[in-house]
């Protein structure tokens, strides 16, 4: 099994140097990915409350200092080697598909084919609103926007035409170093959301693999079999998986959310206490593990977000046994 870390994004101490010596560490230490989440403001008086929820839920403080995604990305990608570096994920409807499709191609060759294009709906209403995108459309001008953005990156000339996105036909090399199964260029795309039946068909259809926000093990698998069996139907084979959980060194920083909704999503403790739960992962059959630190718990400093890659760097043997 794969494991990776989220990257110092969140928080005035996530900085040059945080940056530098978390995605420098986390490599030597043997993770295998690095990421990063997408927001661009949190409103003062936000319609709905954090991740869709009631306004009563409020944005996790560290949320209202947030690094841009693809340019963190494409600075750990020149201070790296090894490591894949993911979006998990970046809100499509932020976005244009030819212009993502160029940025991303750009990250992915001058990392050396590393990419993992993690894709999503999102949950503020307040940034659709900005965009000046319906957020009652987000799930079809989802589907459209990642066919226009597949559509991209295959050989020139392009074309390209939707219900919400059109390409005209036109050249939009170079291309991405990665290739999909049918040896086409491509990025691959680990797809978010998944929670009704439109949801599942357009990762059935589009994605390379699934990556839903903070589902315990058992809950990633169940979902698995059935977008597996929808993959089918579109003659494609099976789709990878990613668990994306909530991690924090000590109990009193995730306390309060560890009720309802955030609970199963939530580690704490100990490297030791944390390990149960990645074997746990291993044993249902998850593949990759992302671990999003400094999240509900501010990270103090520059060298705090440092000292996290040496906290959960027992992980990677049991990970990897």
């Amino acid at each position: 099994m794969k494991i990776g870390l989220c990257l110092p994004q969140l928080n005035p101490h996530a900085d040059r140097s945080a940056v530098l010596g978390f995605s420098r560490n986390a490599e030597a230490a043997g993770f295998d990915s690095l990421w990063v989440q997408d927001h661009f403001m949190v409103p003062d008086d936000p319609q709905v409350g954090y991740a869709g929820g009631p306004t009563e839920v409020k944005m996790p403080d560290p949320y209202r200092c947030m690094l841009s995604p693809i340019e963190l990305l494409a600075f750990v990608a020149a201070a790296t080697e090894r490591v894949q570096i993911g979006t998990s994920i970046l809100v499509t409807a932020y976005y244009r598909p030819l212009l993502l499709a160029k940025r991303l191609t750009t990250l992915d060759i001058l990392s050396g084919g590393r990419v993992i294009a993690g894709l999503g709906l999102g949950w503020s209403k307040d940034e659709y609103d900005h965009m000046d995108t319906p957020f009652t459309q987000r799930g079809a001008r989802m589907t459209d926007f990642v066919r226009a953005l597949k559509a991209c990156w295959l050989p020139d000339p392009v074309e390209y035409h939707g219900e919400f996105f059109d390409v005209p036909k036109c050249d939009t090399s170079p291309k991405p170093v990665q290739r999909n199964a049918a040896g086409e260029p491509q990025i691959e795309i680990a797809m978010g959301g998944g929670g009704n039946p439109q949801g599942q068909r357009r990762i059935a259809e589009l994605a390379d693999a699934w990556n839903p926000a903070g589902a315990p093990p058992e809950m990633v698998m169940q979902g698995m079999a059935g977008l597996n069996a929808l993959a089918a139907e579109y003659g494609r084979g099976p789709l990878k998986n990613y668990m994306r959980i909530f991690a924090n060194p000590t109990m009193p920083g995730i306390e309060p959310w560890h009720g309802g909704f955030f609970g199963p999503m939530s580690w704490s403790g100990t490297a030791a206490d944390m390990i149960p739960k990645v074997e746990e992962a291993k044993e249902a059959g998850i593949e990759h593990v992302i671990i999003e630190t400094g999240f509900w718990e501010p990270c103090p400093s520059p060298q705090n977000w440092i000292d996290q890659v040496d906290f959960f760097a027992p992980l990677v043997e049991v990970a990897h046994d």
